[in-house]
């Protein structure tokens, strides 16, 4: 009879409770990313409700990403300092919190601090839950599947299911909300069984105390100056494929209703979750030799190409098609940025460089974001998307030429030499 004290029952109780614990970080970081999402087939039906047309919808997504932002600059460090478990949980917190104010909404100055309140929930999670399965799973390859399907698992569930019951519950904007709390009640009990990740020897005292204090910090970059163009250009990329998040987290549910005539909430919820869903397909489909820069910039221009054709030619199944190739654009590209950036964090400064990495890519929002509500209103909806399609594809470009100045040894778009830390497709150590 082997004893409870054995160590084999001991290694094995210790890889439940550490499979349990990831599956719980995953879970947590996927519902509160769907509630960044929920909003995105709603806009048209508080537009009609509150009388704002597309450029309010532009700036109702765009104080989400300045909540997100500000987090980022402010306090994406914090569970470095903090400890990973309470900064999940005052995301969660926060996520509830918005969840409430959309449910109970009446205008559109709640909408506003609530979305405010959603984006500052995603600042917090990104970089700490990336850090948190980072720490806690071996093997670079496994932890950015698991943090990039959580990611990008939970921004296209909450958009298709918000759609889906958008179309068969009566009063959507706020039934859908309720819904979500839920949910979030769900994911607060889930949060129990998280363990603390932080390596506690990481920082002196006072450098962890200093990390807590709520200011501006400059991003952090690796050292090096060919890991800093390597990392910045992953950064432009991803910033370029988050142009193409944006359209379709805010303008594309009006643009299917008005311009390709389509009027069911669900079909919506589902064209535009198809971006997502292919995104986070193209993570775990594809193979690690196909996670590229050059191969992430291709997808990404063809999406666009056909988008835009789509959009000229009022064709909604030539609009899923390039929203197939966008998406396993903005899947291949977050992925190999977020293996970079795991490779070059140094222990103590892993969540540092991760919101780095994240205020790229939300950072990238804003801008053609901008462009594009305004344009929309003065040019039109094709006149817009095609300076859309323009600006993401030039930016791209930008990142994929930055990226071949890095030195051959180590840019991560190496795969045949495993010579440097850089390489983003480790196997597994377990």
């Amino acid at each position: 009879m082997i004893s409870a004290g054995h160590p084999a029952i001991r290694t094995a109780q210790r890889h439940t409770h550490r499979v349990l614990a990831v599956g719980a970080i995953a879970f947590v970081y996927t519902v509160v990313m769907a509630g960044g999402t929920l909003t995105i087939p709603l806009y048209v039906l508080w537009a009609s409700q509150f009388g704002f047309g597309p450029l309010t919808t532009v700036v109702l997504f765009i104080a989400y990403v300045v909540g997100v932002v500000g987090t980022l600059l402010v306090a994406g460090s914090l569970s470095d300092a903090m400890g990973r478990r309470p900064v999940l949980a005052l995301s969660l917190a926060l996520t509830a919190l918005s969840t409430l104010g959309f449910a109970l909404a009446d205008g559109l100055t709640v909408l506003l601090i609530s979305r405010v309140l959603s984006g500052v929930a995603t600042g917090l999670i990104t970089a700490t839950a990336t850090s948190a399965i980072a720490e806690l799973v071996r093997g670079r390859r496994t932890a950015a599947v698991l943090s990039t399907a959580a990611n990008v698992g939970g921004l296209s569930l909450g958009v298709v299911a918000a759609g889906v019951l958008a179309q068969c519950v009566t009063a959507p904007t706020h039934t859908v909300f309720w819904c979500y709390l839920a949910m979030c009640a769900v994911a607060g009990v889930s949060w129990l069984v998280i363990p603390e990740t932080t390596d506690e020897t990481a920082d002196e005292t006072a450098d962890r105390t200093a990390l807590r204090r709520p200011r501006i910090r400059r991003p952090v970059l690796p050292d090096g100056p060919s890991r800093v163009r390597s990392f910045v250009a992953s950064g432009v990329l991803v910033a370029a494929s988050s142009g193409v998040n944006g359209f379709f987290s805010s303008l594309a549910p009006a643009f299917l209703r008005d311009d390709l005539g389509v009027s069911n909430f669900a079909v919506i919820g589902v064209g535009v979750g198809t971006l997502f869903i292919s995104a986070l397909l193209a993570q775990i489909v594809m193979p690690a030799a196909l996670l590229r820069r050059d191969i992430g910039t291709a997808l990404l221009a063809v999406g666009m190409i056909v988008i835009e054709a789509a959009l000229w030619t009022r064709s909604a199944p030539l609009f899923i098609v390039g929203t197939v190739f966008a998406g396993a654009a903005v899947g291949t590209l977050f992925r190999h940025g977020l293996s970079v950036t795991d490779a070059l964090c140094d222990p103590g400064n892993r969540a540092q460089l991760n919101a780095t990495y994240f205020l790229f890519l939300y950072s990238g929002l804003v801008v053609p974001v901008l462009l594009l509500g305004f344009a929309d209103q003065t040019l039109g909806t094709r006149a817009s998307s095609t300076m859309l399609a323009a600006l993401v594809v030039s930016t791209a470009l930008v990142g994929l030429a930055l990226g071949r100045r890095a030195e051959p040894t180590s840019t991560p778009d190496t795969f045949s030499r495993p010579s440097t830390h850089l390489t983003p497709v480790e196997d597994n150590h377990e």
